[in-house]
């Protein structure tokens, strides 16, 4: 008997949604609007931030690392700044900096971990490619002016002092442009640098790492406190700007969603109020047959969340497809979509769409059937 009960209330409303397809269309078209802007701007407001923020990780170190005494920094060094900033850090690299002699002429060099510095300075661009062993580096593209230098051309490099000065003949690998300081330096391993001048350790450490500028702000704070020898500073040009873009472009989404969100709900509810309206004597006509009030309304309430679905599943599909457009075109950023997306998208619209029918059915209750059959 149950099962004929659940049939016939779902016949009932799916009789009523298509009789009324108009109407119907109509708020649920209200409905997916406001969906699509609340899918698509959603979004938008946590992929694109988070994307757009690898995108500036491009631009270089967010966090750097000096030595705060006349001795240099140190793989223990590395390895407790590593533990406190843990799996934030997307790259990490220590750089030794001193000076060799090429025909008697200096040269700037840094040494690095070839590896981990294209992962925090990828804005290098580098023709050739990165040394494959030791005895191989790169130039510089102001030194490779100056001297001549040539990809695969063979280099000697000496120790600058006189007595029993290291030397060595080394092979140019590439040969990297920038714009900044590297274009006047000579680049090596820091195991090539040793041979030359010793384990001297590191005169300064770069991190690349996802968080905002607050975040790094308090491994900078726990480094200093922590760390002996350290001196960690937020570089803030960068990470403030990444912060900035996204609190912007959040709290800008958000208003719009709010207004959308009420202008949704304005939309459904008048549509309902039309629905109620012309379907007074249908309900007159149910509750004079015996029906009560509560029948009727729960009638009504699941019309109204059959369009909550309906739109909602319209919405977020859309919302979607619209949320890729706009971060491709505007952005240019190939939008990694969240699926989590389409249940809060359907979640909110059956929201509205129940929100939206509070006051017409607060109508139900006070339609009085010998009025209204009545001709009043």
């Amino acid at each position: 008997m149950k099962n004929k009960h659940t049939s016939m209330y779902l016949r009932m409303i799916w009789k009523a949604f298509l009789n009324r397809i108009t109407r119907v269309f109509i708020a649920s078209l209200s409905i997916a609007v406001g969906g699509t802007t609340l899918a698509a701007l959603g979004l938008v407001a946590f992929t694109v931030p988070a994307q757009m923020s690898k995108e500036l990780r491009a631009f270089g170190a967010n966090m750097v690392i000096l030595p705060d005494s006349s001795e240099n920094l140190t793989d223990g060094t590395l390895q407790e700044t590593d533990s406190i900033v843990g799996n934030s850090v997307l790259k990490r690299a220590g750089y030794q900096y001193g000076n060799l002699l090429y025909n008697q002429q200096p040269l700037q060099v840094m040494a690095t971990d070839l590896d981990a510095v294209q992962g925090v300075r990828p804005y290098w661009n580098l023709d050739g490619k990165m040394p494959a062993n030791d005895d191989e580096f790169l130039v510089g593209a102001d030194v490779a002016t100056r001297y001549r230098f040539s990809i695969g051309d063979e280099v000697g490099l000496m120790q600058p002092t006189s007595e029993n000065a290291v030397s060595k003949q080394m092979k140019v690998s590439g040969i990297i442009h920038t714009g900044g300081p590297e274009d006047e330096q000579i680049v090596m391993s820091t195991k090539t640098l040793s041979e030359f001048l010793g384990d001297r350790g590191y005169d300064i450490i770069e991190y690349s790492i996802d968080a905002d500028s607050k975040v790094i702000a308090q491994y900078a704070k726990q480094i200093n406190t922590k760390v002996k020898n350290a001196d960690a500073q937020v570089v803030r040009r960068i990470s403030e700007a990444e912060t900035g873009i996204a609190t912007t472009l959040r709290t800008l989404i958000w208003i719009v969603s709010a207004i959308i969100s009420l202008l949704t709900l304005i939309a459904v509810s008048t549509t309902l109020n039309s629905i109620i309206s012309e379907r007074s004597k249908e309900i007159g006509l149910k509750k004079a047959l015996g029906a009560l009030p509560g029948d009727v309304m729960r009638e009504f309430v699941g019309e109204s969340l059959m369009l909550g679905v309906f739109g909602g599943t319209l919405g977020a599909a859309t919302g979607v497809w619209i949320a890729a457009e706009i971060s491709r075109r505007v952005f240019a950023i190939n939008l990694n979509i969240n699926w989590w997306v389409v249940p809060i998208t359907l979640i909110f619209s059956i929201v509205i769409a129940m929100l939206g029918c509070l006051m017409p059915a607060r109508r139900i209750t006070k339609i009085d059937p010998s009025q209204v059959l009545g001709g009043e």
